[in-house]
Formats: C-alpha cells, sequence, structure tokens
C-alpha cells in the first residue's frame, strides 16, 4: 500500500484504501501524497463503498513475512474485506484485479476472483519478472567484477538507492 501511495506523489490517480480502524497507511505516506498536489487519496472502512466506480482492485496477503504469529487474529479483522465476487461486482463497471502474489486463496481472495477474466496477477507477475531481470542487468552495469580466490569473479562496490 504504501508503495502506492509513494507511487501516487508521480502519477495521478484517485487512490482509496479501504482497510478496517488500525490498518491504515500511515500517516507521514499520507502527508507526503496530500503534500505532493498530484492524486486524490480517500480512507475508507467500507469495501462495498469503497470499490463504486474503480478501475482496479489491487490486494495482499494479510500475513507477511514477520507476521505470521499475528495472522489469525488478522484474519478476523480483515475477513469482511476479502476480494470476492460479490465485492467486484459493487464496482459498477469493468474492473482488474491485482495481487502482488503469493495469495492465500479464500482468505484475502477467493479462487472465483484469482481465475477470473478480469484478474491480471499472472500478467502483473511475469511483468515483475521482466521487471527485475532489467534490474539486475542494469546492477551490472554499475558494478566492478573482480577475479576473486574461490569464485571465478565476485562483486564489489554497489551502492544502491532508489529514490521515488
Amino acid at each position: 500500500m504504501h508503495s502506492w501511495l509513494q507511487l501516487a506523489t508521480r502519477f495521478p490517480l484517485h487512490f482509496v484504501c479501504c482497510s478496517p480502524d488500525g490498518y491504515e497507511p500511515d500517516a507521514k505516506t499520507v502527508n507526503m501524497l496530500e503534500n505532493s498536489g498530484i492524486s486524490s487519496f480517500e480512507l475508507s472502512q467500507e469495501p462495498r463503498s469503497a470499490v463504486k466506480d474503480t478501475d482496479v482492485i489491487y490486494t495482499d496477503v494479510w500475513a507477511s513475512m514477520g507476521q505470521k504469529e499475528e495472522a489469525e487474529a488478522r484474519g478476523r479483522h480483515l475477513r469482511a474485506f476479502q476480494v470476492n465476487e460479490e465485492l467486484t461486482k459493487q464496482t459498477g463497471k469493468e474492473t482488474f484485479f491485482m495481487h502482488c502474489l503469493p495469495a492465500e486463496r479464500g482468505r484475502e481472495v477467493t479462487d472465483e476472483v484469482m481465475e477470473a477474466n478480469y484478474s491480471i496477477v499472472f500478467d502483473q507477475a511475469e511483468n515483475r519478472m521482466h521487471a527485475q531481470n532489467a534490474i539486475m542487468v542494469y546492477l551490472q552495469s554499475l558494478t566492478k567484477f573482480v577475479r576473486g580466490p574461490f569464485f571465478k569473479y565476485s562483486i564489489r562496490n554497489i551502492d544502491i538507492y532508489f529514490i521515488i
């Protein structure tokens, strides 16, 4: 979610974050978006109204790496926010579904939505692979390859800064 908010500081979009109380994005990131003057931001706790007229519904796992001990509690809080056929019909138009994968089918998203013709999650995953390959090629152009004692080549002196 925070990556999307950062993206919205560069490209105009209307961003609706729908989550239960206590799962909102951090205020610093929201302020950064609002101060950019490029995109609009809306916070909702009602999934049905949040998806109305939307072009894309994007969700993620309810408990990421490092949060697995919270999975049960998060599941209770987020159950009403599951992306399912009933919710996608509330958009009122053709809408794409996206997920960064891996998905926990039956939790944050149903099988029907994952496999629907409006789901672009697998295209999204393929695009990510190509983007990651491009980053690796770019990083290789920045590195100095030297012979090492145990490996044919070793890489040194890499400083990477991501500025969004």
